[in-house]
Order: C-alpha cells, then sequence, then structure tokens
C-alpha cells in the first residue's frame, strides 16, 4: 500500500462505526485525503464504491440477521427511521453532488438538445422515474417518449435512427430488460445515456455515456431508496439545464402548456365573508 492508502486504512480500522456515517467528503476532510484517494483505495481493496465500503462496514461493525440497512435496524423509532432515511438521502445528494464527472454532465445535456428523439427506459423503482423525466423533458418542447413496459421498451428502441438518443435508468444497472432496450437503441444507431448507481454495471456496457449516482442503500425490503432521489436529482438538472439553452423555447412551450392546464386546477372557493355571510366555510 501506498502511504495515503495506508493512512485511509487506518482510520477505518480505528473510527468504522464513525465511518458508516460519513460522506465521502467528511472521509476526505478527516483522513487529509482527495475524495477521488478514497474512491480509489476502495477499488483498491475489492469494492465497486465508496457505498459498498460502507456497506461492508456496517455490517462488520453492527452483526445481526435483523439488520435492514447500515444506518437502520429493527429497534429505531419511527421518529429513527424518518431521520435515517432522510440522511441516507441527503448523503446520496451530497456525494453524487460531489463525485459526479461534470464534463459528462455537460456532454448529456448537449445529446439531449441535439436529440431528434428522446426515449426514457426504466423497470420497477426505475419506471416511475423514466415517466418523471419523459413529463419534464416534454414540457419544455422536446420530442420525448417513455417506455416501462418491456415489449414496447424493445419496440421503441427498434425504432431508434442516428439522431437518437435512449436514457436507460437502472439503478443496479442489471435489469435485463433495460440493458437490452439500450444495447438495441445502440444497434440501431442511437446515441444512448445511462443513468445508475454501478459505472461498472451491464448496462454501461451498451452507454455513449453514463452518469453515476452515489449512494449508501437503505433495503425496506429490498428496493433502492436513496438512489433513486439521486437519479431524481440528476435527471431534474439535465431538465433545468436543456431549459436555459433554449428559453425562448421553453417559455413558449410551458406557456402553451399551462394555458391548457388551467382546468385541471380546483379553484379555491370564496369565502363567505366575500358573499357577505358571517360564518366559515362549511
Amino acid at each position: 500500500m501506498t502511504d495515503v492508502e495506508k493512512k485511509v486504512a487506518a482510520y477505518l480500522l480505528a473510527n468504522g462505526e464513525k465511518v458508516v456515517y460519513m460522506t465521502v467528503s467528511e472521509l476526505a476532510e478527516a483522513t487529509g485525503v482527495a475524495p477521488s484517494g478514497i474512491i480509489r483505495f476502495c477499488k483498491k481493496v475489492g469494492y465497486a464504491g465508496y457505498s459498498d465500503l460502507k456497506i461492508s462496514l456496517a455490517r462488520s461493525v453492527v452483526p445481526g440477521e435483523n439488520r435492514l440497512l447500515p444506518a437502520v435496524d429493527g429497534n429505531d423509532s419511527d421518529a429513527d427511521v424518518l431521520n435515517k432515511v432522510f440522511a441516507s438521502s441527503i448523503d446520496a445528494l451530497h456525494d453524487t453532488l460531489m463525485l459526479l464527472d461534470r464534463a459528462a454532465f455537460t456532454q448529456a445535456v448537449n445529446l439531449l438538445q441535439q436529440a431528434k428523439r428522446i426515449v426514457f427506459f426504466g423497470i420497477g423503482t426505475s419506471s416511475t422515474i423514466a415517466a418523471d423525466a419523459f413529463y419534464r423533458i416534454m414540457r419544455i418542447g422536446y420530442p420525448a417518449f417513455y417506455a416501462v413496459d418491456p415489449q414496447i421498451m424493445r419496440t421503441l428502441a427498434a425504432a431508434l435512427s442516428p439522431g437518437s438518443v435512449a436514457v436507460g435508468i437502472s439503478h443496479s444497472g442489471e435489469t435485463y430488460d433495460t440493458v437490452k432496450a439500450v444495447r438495441i437503441a445502440r444497434e440501431q444507431g442511437a446515441n444512448t445515456l445511462v443513468i445508475t448507481s454501478y459505472r461498472d454495471s451491464p448496462i454501461c456496457r451498451y452507454a455513449d455515456l453514463a452518469l453515476t449516482a452515489f449512494s449508501d442503500e437503505i433495503r425496506y425490503p429490498v428496493e433502492a431508496v436513496s438512489s433513486r432521489i439521486a437519479h431524481v436529482a440528476l435527471l431534474d438538472a439535465l431538465c433545468v439545464a436543456l431549459s436555459l439553452r433554449e428559453p425562448k423555447r421553453t417559455s413558449r412551450h410551458m406557456a402553451l402548456g399551462s394555458k391548457y392546464l388551467e382546468d385541471f386546477r380546483v379553484k379555491a372557493a370564496p369565502s363567505s365573508s366575500a358573499k357577505g355571510g358571517s360564518g366559515g366555510r362549511k
């Protein structure tokens, strides 16, 4: 090991329980090692990243079959769970922001801005993220579609062509139908962008560009929790960046959409005082 790696290892051995609750930036500050050095250390000792290291640490410092996740156990009160779930989500957002490749993010914005067609793919928990991303991108005037049914995903992917962008969303990066759709899209000449939590996962093999969220998962019972928040934030950031690239188009489409969505809103009932009455709402 190098001197830097020895420093990280020594801190982990002496402060294992504390590290479970630390972000990569906090560990970097505590050890005097850059965040990138922490990530390299994690990979050198056999982990996919910092999150994997912390999960392993949590299992070793808090043994027991009933442990649900690194920060929560079966004895926690509802208030404890609330606090820890929020803390986990905050960590995921913070770590993703600190570690995300800015150049890759800008490349992703460029891909989407130039796309003649954008299709989002997602299964399970990622299906709702795909639907939300489609709606947001479509609302600002981009030709977006989404699919969450495996057969429709493949059909849409097969209909793509050069100039289109397929966006695959998968926490694990191993969801078969999402990986398959991204692969088919790439075979048709479309550009492929993936949002995942594991940069070395199968879906990344077929990605022209990958944006990775970093999270410490809360397993309740098996679903990704904090990574979902990070994925949504990433896609929100892409949408906002796109809207700023072409503000006139964004304003035009937002105004047009709002005009025809106005009657979906429930109007506030007038107060009784406005009608001359003396009573409250009934």
